[in-house]
C-alpha cells in the first residue's frame, strides 16, 4: 500500500521539514527554485524545476514523454523540443553525461528515468516563496526507498509536488485580451475521432477524417469552427465532448470513431449541444478503400444539414470536389499532415515532404498536399534548417502559388504565401494573402495570427493587438507562439509588465524557446529588473553561445528603426551584446 494515500499521511506533511531533498551531489530547494552543491549555486526556470521534481520523485522508474508533458504541462500545447529542452537544461546545469548519466538516463523510445540517489535533506536556502497552487501531479513509490525514513522522504517528495506549481514570486495570471466584439456567435468543437483498431500504424487516418471535417465545416457561413491546436487536446469520447464544451465554449461539439474493415472503413459520429449535452444528430457511414478520400464530404453535408435551422438558412450544401480522385494520393497526404503537424524535429518535416510529395506525383493537382508541402519549406527556414534560408523562403512561394486556384479558394495556401513572405521582409504582400486567407476562412485563428504579427512589424501594434484577440478567442488552447507575439505587442506599446506576463506564459510551455528568453530579457531591462535581465541573457547563451545582435535584427524586421534600436539597447544592457 501506497504510505501517501490517506487524509492523515497528507495532513502529516505540515510538520516535516520544507520541500528540502538532496539528489546526488545537490540540495534541490523547490520552493526556492534552485540548485545548491558547496558554494555553487543554481536557479532553475519553473518547468525545468517540475520537470526534475517529477523524475526525482519516481527514482529508478522509467517516465514516458507523454506522461512529463500531461504532468508539468498540463492542458497546454507544447511542443517536442518543450521535454528536449528542459532535459538538456536540467543536464547542463547538473554537470550531466548523456552517454555516461549519474542523473538522467535516456531510454531510447521509451522515455526518461532518474537514476540518481535521492534522500531527505535540511532546508538549505532561505527566504523561499509559499506555494501558492493545488497539487500538480502525484507521487508515486519507488520499490529501493525502504528503512525507517521511508515516510519522510516520500512526504518530502509529496511536498515538492505540492508546491511545484508556486516555485516563482507570485505573479498577476495573463488572461488573454479579450476577442473583439462576438467572435464566436455559433462554434463548433471537432475533437480528434477515436481510431478503435488499437494500431497506432493507423492513427493518422482518425487524424485525417478529423482535419479534413475541420476544413469543410469552416467553409460554412455563420458558423465559427474551434482551431485543431485546441480540439486536439481532448480526447474521443461523450465525456471528452461534454469537457470541450465548457473549456472551449463551444456551442457544438463533434466526436466519432473510426474502425478499418477488410474493405475499408466504418466511421460513427455524434453530435452534441455543448449546453445542454443532448445528442443532436448521430450517423454511421462506411466507405470502400476507393472513396475514402471524400468521406468526410460526406459527413459534412450530413452535419450541415443538422445545423443548418440551428445556424444560418444560407448553409451552403455544395463543399465541392473530392480533395483528390486518389486513394493513394491521399492516404500518402494524410500520412504527411500527421508528421507535420507533431512539429516534432527538422527528420521529421523532411519525412512530412516526402509524403506530400509522393501525393503530388500520384495526382499532380492536389491542391491541398501542396499547399503542405510549401509549408514544410517555410518551415524549414524559420528553424534554420536549411542553409539557404531564402532559397527555402522561394520555394515556399512557389509551391504555395501553384496549390492557388481562383475558382476554388485555399486559405491554407494563402496562409503559407504570407508566411512566406512575411519571412521575406515582404510585409505588403504578406498582408494581402493574410486578408485572403481569412477571407475564405474567417474562423483560421493561424491567418489572424500572421496578419496580428503583420500590424505590428508594419508599425500597427495596437491594430495588432485587436487582431489577436480574435486568434486566442478562435483557438482557446493557442501554442506558446501566441504568447510570443502577444508579448512582442506589448512590448512595442511600452506595456512591459504585460510582456513580461506573456513572455513568461511562454515559456511555460517551451523553456527552450530562445526567442521568448531574448524579449523577455529586454523586457526586464526595461522596467529596471537587471538581475532577472542578465539571467535570460544568461539561458539564451548557454542554450547558444554564438547567439548574437545580428540574428535579432534580421528575424524581427521592424519597419520603425527606432523601435530597433530600443530592442538592441536593452539586449546589450542585458549582457548579449555580441
Amino acid at each position: 500500500m501506497n504510505l501517501l494515500t490517506t487524509n492523515a499521511d497528507i495532513q502529516h506533511l505540515g510538520s516535516l521539514p520544507k520541500g528540502v531533498i538532496r539528489v546526488g551531489d545537490w540540495i534541490l530547494d523547490a520552493r526556492a527554485n534552485r540548485l545548491r552543491r558547496g558554494r555553487h549555486e543554481a536557479r532553475l526556470e519553473p518547468k525545468v524545476m517540475d520537470l526534475l521534481v517529477y523524475l526525482a520523485a519516481r527514482p529508478n522508474e522509467v517516465v514516458s514523454r507523454h506522461e512529463l508533458e500531461a504532468a508539468v504541462w498540463q492542458g497546454t500545447v507544447v511542443g517536442y523540443d518543450s521535454v528536449t529542452g528542459a532535459i538538456q537544461k536540467l543536464r547542463r546545469v547538473l554537470e550531466d553525461d548523456r552517454r555516461s548519466p549519474r542523473y538522467i538516463e535516456t531510454l531510447s523510445k521509451r522515455g526518461y528515468r532518474f537514476v540518481a540517489p535521492v534522500q531527505a535533506a535540511e532546508p538549505a536556502l532561505k527566504d523561499a516563496d509559499p506555494p501558492h497552487h493545488p497539487p500538480r501531479f502525484p507521487i508515486r513509490t519507488a520499490a529501493p526507498w525502504t528503512g525507517p525514513y521511508r515516510l519522510l522522504d516520500f512526504a518530502l517528495l509529496l511536498l515538492i509536488a505540492l508546491s511545484a506549481a508556486g516555485l516563482w514570486v507570485s505573479r498577476a495570471p495573463l488572461t488573454p485580451p479579450a476577442p473583439v466584439g462576438d467572435a464566436s456567435p455559433a462554434s463548433i468543437a471537432v475533437l480528434p475521432f477515436e481510431n478503435l483498431d488499437g494500431n497506432p500504424a493507423t492513427d493518422y487516418l482518425a487524424e485525417g477524417v478529423t482535419d479534413d471535417i475541420i476544413t469543410g465545416l469552416t467553409k460554412l457561413p455563420g458558423l465559427a469552427v474551434i482551431s485543431r491546436d485546441s480540439t486536439f487536446l481532448y480526447g474521443p469520447r461523450e465525456t471528452d465532448a461534454r469537457a470541450a464544451a465548457d473549456a472551449l465554449d463551444a456551442r457544438y461539439v463533434l466526436y466519432g470513431s473510426i474502425r478499418h474493415t477488410r474493405a475499408g472503413a466504418r466511421i460513427n459520429a455524434h453530435l452534441v449541444d455543448g449546453a445542454s449535452r443532448i445528442q443532436l444528430w448521430a450517423e454511421s457511414y462506411t466507405s470502400d478503400d476507393d472513396d475514402l478520400g471524400d468521406l468526410h464530404l460526406r459527413i459534412t453535408r450530413d452535419l450541415m444539414a443538422a445545423l443548418a435551422p440551428r445556424v444560418s438558412a444560407g448553409m451552403q450544401q455544395d463543399l465541392g470536389e473530392p480533395i483528390t480522385a486518389d486513394p493513394r494520393a491521399y492516404d500518402e497526404f494524410l500520412i504527411g499532415r500527421q508528421r507535420f503537424y507533431l512539429y516534432l524535429s527538422e527528420a521529421e518535416n523532411a519525412r512530412a515532404r516526402e509524403h506530400f510529395e509522393t501525393a503530388l506525383e500520384l495526382d499532380p493537382d492536389f491542391a491541398l498536399a501542396r499547399a503542405m508541402l510549401a509549408w514544410t519549406h517555410a518551415f524549414d527556414a524559420m528553424n534554420g534548417w536549411r542553409p539557404d534560408r531564402e532559397e527555402a523562403l522561394e520555394r515556399s512561394l512557389e509551391q504555395a502559388g501553384l496549390a492557388l486556384d481562383p475558382d476554388r479558394p485555399l486559405p491554407i495556401a494563402h496562409f503559407v504565401r504570407g508566411l512566406a513572405l512575411r519571412e521575406l521582409g515582404r510585409f505588403p504582400q504578406a498582408t494581402v494573402e493574410a486578408e485572403k486567407a481569412i477571407a475564405a476562412d474567417p474562423s483560421y485563428a493561424n491567418a489572424h495570427l500572421l496578419l496580428a504579427t503583420l500590424l505590428y512589424h508594419g508599425g500597427r501594434p495596437e491594430a495588432g493587438l485587436e487582431r489577436i484577440r480574435t486568434a486566442m478567442a478562435l483557438n482557446p488552447h493557442h501554442p506558446y507562439n501566441y504568447h510570443f507575439h502577444l508579448g512582442q505587442m506589448y512590448y512595442t506599446l511600452g506595456r512591459y509588465d504585460d510582456a513580461i506576463r506573456a513572455f513568461r506564459r511562454g515559456l511555460e510551455s517551451n523553456p527552450a524557446s530562445e526567442r521568448l528568453h531574448v524579449w523577455l530579457a529586454a523586457s526586464l531591462a526595461e522596467v529596471g529588473d537587471m538581475d532577472e535581465a542578465r539571467w535570460e541573457a544568461e539561458q539564451v547563451l548557454l542554450a547558444n553561445p554564438d547567439f548574437s545582435i545580428a540574428q535579432v535584427e534580421a528575424n524581427f524586421p521592424y519597419t520603425r528603426s527606432a523601435w530597433v534600436s530600443r530592442l538592441t539597447d536593452q539586449l546589450r544592457a542585458a549582457g548579449l551584446g555580441r
